[in-house]
Order: structure tokens, then sequence, then C-alpha cells
């Protein structure tokens, strides 16, 4: 696919920009769409995830408003800097032309969107999830869970088959939420190259031979370690989670040769 004419590259980059800031006119939608079809794929791309991005930002009901006085402040801004038709350079050849205020100032289009965004960043982004301050970890994930919702599933760990000494910890599950948690504590760290810990439940509703599986996962501390479920499948009706120890990537069905762990549903 080729780029925009070259005299059409200027006008590409106005449309994009004012379609992110202020939406399109029927006719200017029409001129994008034709120009949009001479554009690199990757391109639309681009632009496509910023707005994408923006959107989901300025449509999260848990974020913050930004404040009046920097509504005003932005506001005043364009006005002062688009208020008013300018004449745009052309070549001595043609003629000259005056265009809209929206249209005519495209660095200062590109301006407002970057102090919008800022402002947008330093009032109304969402919490970051790697900040230890605000994040929930996955404990008090399991803590909420169990305390929010009345019909969490909780069971202890026994030995299994294949029993592993002081190894111990819980399993949480919510069938409503199809959500839950598995504890551990004194199991053993695993090398991921060469095995893996794979979670299997255990439906009153599926046949034993071929128990739902709830995902390949890894242990990186005896001390404790809580791992999110991750079920494959619907449960429905859990009777019993079972812990096996598998090749890496886990498998489709398990021989249970390597059976540590169980938690019977009473």
């Amino acid at each position: 696919m080729n780029n925009p004419a070259n005299g059409d590259n200027d006008r590409w980059e106005e449309l994009q920009i004012t379609r992110l800031l202020f939406g399109l006119s029927p006719d200017e939608q029409t001129e994008f769409d034709r120009l949009a079809e001479q554009s690199p794929v990757e391109q639309l791309h681009h632009f496509e995830q910023v707005v994408a991005s923006l959107d989901l930002v300025w449509s999260d009901s848990t974020s913050m408003p930004l404040p009046d006085h920097l509504r005003k402040a932005i506001r005043s801004r364009a006005i002062e800097e688009l208020g008013g038709p300018v004449t745009v350079p052309t070549r001595p050849s043609e003629p000259t032309k005056t265009s809209s205020p929206r249209s005519s100032k495209l660095p200062w289009l590109v301006a407002a969107a970057c102090m919008v965004i800022t402002m947008l960043t330093l009032f109304t982004s969402k919490l970051d999830p790697l900040d230890p301050s605000t994040a929930l970890d996955l404990s008090q994930q399991r803590l909420k869970l169990i305390s929010t919702i009345d019909d969490v599933v909780q069971v202890d760990w026994a030995p299994g088959p294949t029993e592993i000494a002081n190894a111990a910890g819980d399993v949480v599950w919510s069938p409503s939420e199809q959500s839950g948690f598995m504890r551990f504590r004194g199991l053993p760290v695993n090398d991921p190259t060469r095995e893996q810990y794979q979670l299997w439940i255990f439906d009153k509703n599926q046949d034993d031979k071929t128990p739902i599986d709830g995902g390949v996962f890894d242990i990186s501390s005896e001390q404790e370690a809580i791992v999110t479920i991750h079920a494959k499948l619907r449960v429905q009706e859990a009777y019993l989670f079972a812990v096996t120890i598998e090749k890496p990537g886990g498998v489709v069905v398990s021989s249970r040769e390597r059976l540590p762990l169980l938690a019977e549903v009473k």
C-alpha cells in the first residue's frame, strides 16, 4: 500500500490529529477515509492505539476527573492559540488560501494534544499495578475474595501419593466468580526448564479421568507462595483439587505419577 501523495501528506497528518482532538465532520471523515486507503497499515494502527489509549483513560469510571481550573486553563490556551484564521504559506504559483482555525495550525494542535495528555496522565491515569503502595498483591486479592464473596470454598492441602515433607497451604475457590488462589508453604522451588507444577480440578460433572486443567505454575520461594488459579473450563461443582509435577509447559492428561498435594472439598 502506498503513502498519500506528497501534496496530501500535511493534510493527512492534520486530519489524524484533528480526529484525535476534536472528531471529524462528515466531509472531513470522507477525506480521511480516502487518504487512509493510501496509507500504510502500521501507521493507521499507531494512531488507533493512541486513540484507544486515550479512550480507555477518559472512559474509566474509577479515574479522578480533571480539575475545573485545569480544564479552564487548557480551554483558554486553546482559544488563545487557535482563535483566529491564519494564512498558510504556499508556493508562489498557488493562490493564497485561508484555512479554518481548527485546521490551520498543526503545530499548535500537536501542542494542545500534548498538554491534554500530560494533564490526564497526572490526574486521571490508572494506579500503577507494579507499585506495591497502590496495587493489591496476590495475598490481598486472596483475602478480598474470601471476605467479599459468599460462596468461597476454602480447603487445606493434604499429602498426596508423592508426599513432600512439610508442604502445606490451602485452596480458595469461588464458583460464582470462577476464580481462586492456591497458597503453599514448604513446596520446593522448581526449575521451569526441567519441570513445572500443574493444578487439576475434579468436578462432579466431569469424568474423573479428565479433570479440568487449572494451570501450570512455578514456585520461587519455600516460605510462602500464592498462585492464581486459571481454570481452562468452567468449574461447576469442584470436589477435589490436585497438584502434579509435570514436564515444562504441562500436559493435557496427567499420568498422576507425581502427585504431592490434594485438597478435598467436604
